[in-house]
């Protein structure tokens, strides 16, 4: 079946993510996160991320393995760990192997929020979004990473697609846009408590 010049046009200029149709993270209506819901949360992060392209494959991967740590820290006993919160303070003093990984994921998460924030507050609507994730890059993991790592992700991040690309255009880009600001609110919230949460018991490290 052939496809027509308008056609072909629609699919290659539809974006790679609809915030539409993701679930993202949950309200936060309790004191505490709900681990289930905050992981498949973050792994709908994930997604997004892959379709930044294949380049962008170890920043994917250290995700994917932070997460996996959580899920698996989670699965001793989801009864008692329902809450993200609990996770961690039941561990305290006793095994950091989750809040380490959730320390390394918030940030991570910190980078595309912050991300997505610099494309929703750039008035001038700029197509190539390289600054804005380097800017984001520079206000969350960079501090972390040494030299070498620092001068591969500038490789990386060179690559990142456009706005246009990555959220369309015309009606498909102002959707995203709608829809972008009550999702980075949630995502805001979910990381702001978590930030609070590891700080309160010394577990941020700033060196780490």
């Amino acid at each position: 079946m052939s496809i027509s010049c308008k056609e072909l046009h629609i699919i290659m200029s539809a974006p790679r993510i609809r915030f539409k149709a993701m679930k993202g993270f949950p309200p936060l209506n309790e004191k505490k996160i709900e681990t289930e819901s905050f992981l498949e949360a973050a792994k709908e992060v994930v997604t997004i991320i892959e379709s930044f392209g294949k380049i962008f494959k170890p920043v994917i991967n250290d995700m994917n393995g932070n997460i996996t740590k959580l899920t698996k820290a989670y699965g001793k006993d989801k009864a008692k760990y329902f809450y993200l919160d609990d996770l961690i303070i039941f561990n305290i003093n006793i095994d950091n192997f989750a809040a380490d990984a959730l320390l390394w994921l918030k940030r991570g998460l910190q980078l595309i929020c912050i991300f997505f924030e610099n494309i929703f507050y750039d008035t001038q609507g700029t197509d190539t979004l390289k600054l804005h994730l380097q800017n984001a890059y520079e206000r969350t993991l960079k501090p972390y990473h040494g030299f070498i790592v620092q001068s591969t992700v500038k490789i990386i991040y060179s690559w990142v697609p456009t706005r246009s690309q990555l959220i369309g255009q015309g009606e498909a880009h102002d959707e995203n846009v709608h829809v972008l600001e009550k999702y980075l609110e949630v995502m805001r919230g979910h990381l702001d408590h978590i930030d609070q949460l590891l700080k309160r018991y010394n577990l941020d490290d700033a060196k780490a």
